[in-house]
């Protein structure tokens, strides 16, 4: 299934807001009838519902919440900006388009079982995360899943027919991942390191009650995935509490090592080693790290333009959380040492500043790159942006 920027809209008038309640109606773009049981929700959260018999929805968004997804079985997704609905009493309509075959768009390679096994691995080591949280984490659709690797085996692409369904009994959550696109690259100038971006909507169901869950546990493992998050991050500089929050921030610079070999250099090195006639490449770091000797404050990096919030910074972050440790899989995985604090790095794709929002989300979330400890955090630890740590304290 595609999703698809395109949409067709009735507007009679927009208008803007922090918390409000939109309703619509969701028809066939062909037939014009009514599509009962669509599904209409706001990305990575557990606000959402279903069109009724006659093709209507309504319910209420909140801070931050700036995108609606509508999806049917059958047909393109949508995605419609909140502040597209109007507030009058005339309704608005969503036009749904029949979805395309892609099958002549995209040709995938016929693969056998064991590759399958091995792309699945793969996938759900990038996507759903190696994490003692995050490996409890079961796909429950997997036959959705599409998997197509280039022929020099350094590029995996993963497709869904339909979203994701996963569950996660340690976080309490069902996940419906409307996945757009994945891609797992190896980076051979980078010492064959792994490069993997993924983006898609993912919609969050609480399933304590339903499936009879410890609370307090389901609580203290949400805890634990939401302190030094990306999200918690977010919102620490949002209202100004990094510090007190536990985070501690430093710019920092990558330079390229003069004594680092071109890549020439370094593929003569590995073909004289495949012919058994030179040692094995040992090569220098490619960039050295320089960090500013001050540490950043909330208002070096967040500024306020007519009621809204930016963040921005140039080159690297560098974030420091220090009141928890990482976790020891990740520790061995990358040949870390172990610390009483978690690092991390993050970069914006592009030169220009990024709207936060008091929830912890932010937009345009293709533009902002996570590294070390957030980026090895993946789905499986994921939190919707309604998550309140306050409530589980209080508990």
């Amino acid at each position: 299934m595609k999703t698809t920027l395109a949409l067709i809209f009735l507007l009679f008038g927009t208008i803007s807001f922090s918390q409000t309640k939109i309703s619509g109606i969701v028809r066939d773009i062909e037939t014009k009838e009514p599509l009962p049981g669509a599904s209409i929700f706001a990305p990575q959260t557990t606000n959402g519902g279903a069109t009724d018999e006659n093709g209507l929805f309504a319910f209420t968004l909140i801070q931050g919440q700036t995108q609606v997804i509508i999806s049917y079985i059958g047909y393109e997704s949508v995605i419609v900006p909140a502040s597209s609905f109007t507030a009058n009493d005339k309704p608005n309509v969503v036009y749904l388009s029949p979805a395309v075959n892609n099958l002549k768009e995209v040709v995938v390679r016929k693969i056998t079982a064991k590759q399958r096994e091995k792309y699945m691995e793969i996938f759900k080591r990038e996507f759903i995360g190696m994490g003692k949280i995050a490996e409890k984490t079961k796909i429950l659709n997997p036959e959705v899943l599409q998997f197509d690797m280039n022929k020099e085996n350094t590029l995996l692409i993963v497709t869904a027919d339909s979203p994701i369904q996963m569950i996660n009994e340690k976080t309490g959550y069902l996940i419906s991942y409307d996945l757009v696109y994945f891609e797992s690259k190896v980076l051979p100038e980078e010492h064959n390191q792994k490069l993997t971006t993924y983006f898609g909507y993912p919609f969050f169901k609480d399933i304590v009650a339903e499936k009879k869950l410890d609370a307090k546990e389901v609580a203290k493992t949400r805890l634990k995935c939401y302190k030094g998050s990306t999200m918690h991050f977010i919102r620490s500089m949002y209202h100004s509490t990094m510090e007190a929050d536990g985070f501690t921030v430093k710019k920092f610079i990558r330079e390229l090592n003069p004594e680092y070999p071109s890549q020439d250099s370094i593929n003569r090195m590995w073909e004289r080693f495949r012919r058994k006639k030179g040692p094995i490449p040992h090569l220098p770091i490619k960039y050295k790290i320089v960090y500013e000797d001050a540490y950043c404050k909330e208002h070096q990096l967040v500024f306020e333009r007519f009621g809204k919030k930016y963040f921005y910074f140039t080159d690297f972050l560098s974030i420091l959380y220090r009141r928890a440790k990482e976790e020891s899989k990740y520790v061995e995985y990358y040949h870390q040492i172990a610390t009483d604090f978690q690092t991390s790095q993050l970069k914006l794709l592009e030169d220009s500043p990024v709207e936060i929002y008091a929830n912890g989300n932010y937009a345009d979330t293709e533009r902002l790159a996570s590294f070390g400890y957030m980026g090895w955090k993946k789905m499986g630890e994921m939190l919707p942006f309604d998550y309140l740590p306050e409530t589980v304290v209080a508990k």
